[in-house]
């Protein structure tokens, strides 16, 4: 058996301040009132073009993981930041279904992630499992959805195209994290 289609995700940690990160945050919030897209109770900031100095290093370690999936997409043109926005989802919280097109790798950095903040999850669209009752394991192959239960500092690169949603935060604290996408 081999694979003829497949969608990856990259996971990768850093040891960046996130107290820094998470105080520029919420200075961008207190002059932003923010947008709805597909966030539902919580708060989006307007897209962001031009990287904040006080997210320079964050950007340098994403852009060092970007690379290193474009070498596997053997991809003709160098992608580059198109847009980021930061996210803060309150009690309740969640973000519904979407994708982001036009863009070809998008990501999350999480910042503050307190306990039951909400997992982020991915949808194979091309799977309607109809024999459900008779997995005994769940993979790539049989699975309609994939889970991961952020951790601060953590970053997470995946497909533009790939539709995902974020459960709903159950904790009083917030959750936070930085959102972005690359493309030509």
């Amino acid at each position: 058996m081999f694979n003829i289609f497949s969608s990856y995700l990259n996971e990768n940690f850093f040891n960046l301040n996130t107290k820094k990160i998470k105080k520029e945050i919420l200075h961008i919030k207190s002059k932003d009132q923010g947008k709805i897209v597909s966030n539902y109770g919580g708060w989006q900031s307007q897209n962001l073009k031009k990287i904040n100095k006080n997210f320079k290093s964050l950007f340098d370690v994403i852009n060092k993981c970007v690379e290193e999936v474009e070498k596997n997409l053997h991809l003709n043109n160098k992608l580059s930041l198109s847009s980021y926005w930061c996210n803060i989802n309150y009690f309740g919280s969640f973000n519904r279904p979407h994708s982001h097109p036009g863009c070809v790798i998008s990501g999350v950095y999480y910042v503050s992630i307190p306990k039951n903040s909400g997992s982020i999850v991915f949808l194979n669209k091309d799977l309607d499992i109809f024999y459900h009752d008779s997995i005994k394991n769940y993979n790539e192959y049989n699975s309609s959805t994939w889970t991961i239960e952020p951790k601060e500092n953590q970053c997470i690169l995946f497909p533009s195209y790939l539709k995902h949603y974020v459960e709903p935060n159950l904790n009083k604290k917030e959750r936070i994290s930085i959102s972005f996408n690359y493309g030509f």
